[in-house]
């Protein structure tokens, strides 16, 4: 043979041999993917598939042994652990494995595999979901705690499930220490799983500790917090506790109206919560602050009436005083109301229909007036009481109205 022809013969086997190569690894593209693309539809029969194709593929060992888990603990254990050997960096195979040991009695090798997971995937919702799970179950809410907390701030829609479990924490004195350092340094999901506390919580103590309890760093309880707060108290008829917390929720503006009637005169802004007024409007009145001439300050509070029938009761303050005696005053100033019997202010025991005391009605039209009248609040029996502009009626024709009416420098004097 010639020096070219043993060239051709050699390049002739080279070629054979790269495109044999070529098949060899075009064939195992093909079937990795196939396999990869079973295994990527995190169904048991596609996971069958997927290890038809490729016996190792570590995703759907995963799934077929999580699958088998409660049928087949044993086939499960053994497909969990190739899992583990084909991808040792997975943590989701790891609990699951742990989960195996822990049903069978193998704390400790479940507790040092859940630590390794922990090591591997702190930040993946699957695995710190599992990993809670785990430790709650081994009676460390500690670590559980700290994988909610990662999970809260990546993942905001399992508070769903995760505020019921803190809840939980909060209302058990053994694991309320737990809470502190959350306390200390409240996360932005703080306020909501207050807010959800408030309502949820079967002990109100466990509401009072959350709201006490907490750091602000010397700055005044934001609004929503203080809200849920006082409802919770509201409902457990704590009125003394309700009334201290509203106060000291007020800023330095806000206690130079404090009186028996907080903000009488109208000149603060108005939360709608707590012990300071509340209004809506409803179909066919309005209620407004608002200037006009005569009023002692800037502003004034105006009801109006389009002529709709309506059961005006829509503006009203809830009060914390001790029995006694005491006098309703204020100023008025009908403005054009027609009312068959009018607007009058109104003082009742909290949660009663007994009137303590009642205004004169404000019908028509006159210049700025004042009025007054005496009350007694009983010693017992009347803790809250609530104030009230309505209007008056008795049949369904008594409550169309139509014109307004303006009030100003409303108070409650002790009297002695």
């Amino acid at each position: 043979m010639t020096i070219g022809g043993g060239r051709i013969g050699i390049r002739a086997i080279q070629g054979a041999g790269l495109l044999l190569l070529a098949g060899v690894l075009g064939w195992r593209v093909l079937v990795n993917g196939l396999a990869d693309h079973y295994a990527g539809q995190e169904t048991p029969e596609a996971a069958i598939g997927a290890l038809r194709w490729r016996g190792d593929q570590p995703v759907a060992l995963y799934q077929q042994g999580m699958a088998l888990s409660a049928s087949e603990p044993a086939e499960a254990e053994r497909l969990l652990r190739a899992a583990a050997w084909a991808n040792p960096t997975d943590a989701l195979v790891y609990l699951a494995l742990a989960g195996q040991w822990a049903r069978t009695g193998r704390q400790a090798m479940a507790v040092k595999l859940v630590e390794i997971a922990d090591a591997l995937g702190p930040l993946r919702s699957p695995a710190l979901a599992r990993s809670a799970e785990f430790w709650l179950g081994q009676e460390r809410p500690d670590r559980a705690l700290a994988r909610w907390r990662v999970l809260l701030r990546t993942r905001p829609e399992t508070a769903a499930q995760l505020f019921p479990l803190l809840l939980q924490l909060a209302e058990n004195p053994a694991t309320q220490p737990l809470l502190q350092p959350l306390l200390a340094d409240p996360p932005e999901w703080w306020d909501r799983f207050f807010a959800h506390a408030a309502t949820k919580a079967i002990q109100p103590e466990t509401v009072v500790f959350l709201y006490q309890s907490r750091n602000r760093q010397g700055a005044l309880p934001v609004a929503d917090e203080q809200r849920a707060y006082l409802d919770r108290l509201w409902k457990e008829n704590r009125w003394f506790e309700a009334y201290l917390a509203w106060l000291n929720g007020l800023d330095e503006r806000q206690t130079k109206v404090l009186g028996n009637v907080y903000n009488g005169s109208f000149e603060e802004l108005v939360t709608h919560a707590g012990f300071d007024w509340r209004f809506s409007s409803p179909r066919g009145a309005t209620v407004e602050i608002l200037e006009t001439y005569g009023a002692r300050g800037d502003k004034a509070l105006h009801v109006s009436f389009n002529g709709e029938r309506v059961r005006f009761q829509h503006v009203f303050q809830h009060l914390f005083l001790d029995g006694g005696r005491y006098r309703l005053q204020g100023r008025a100033r009908p403005d054009g109301l027609k009312s068959e019997r009018g607007l009058r202010w109104r003082v009742r025991c909290f949660g009663t229909n007994t009137v303590l005391a009642e205004s004169e009605p404000f019908l028509g039209s006159d210049e700025w007036r004042s009025f007054a009248v005496d009350f007694v609040i009983p010693d017992r029996g009347c803790a809250a009481q609530l104030l009230r502009l309505e209007l008056d009626g008795r049949v369904e024709l008594d409550f169309e109205a139509l014109g307004g009416a303006w009030f100003d420098d409303l108070a409650i004097i002790r009297q002695e």
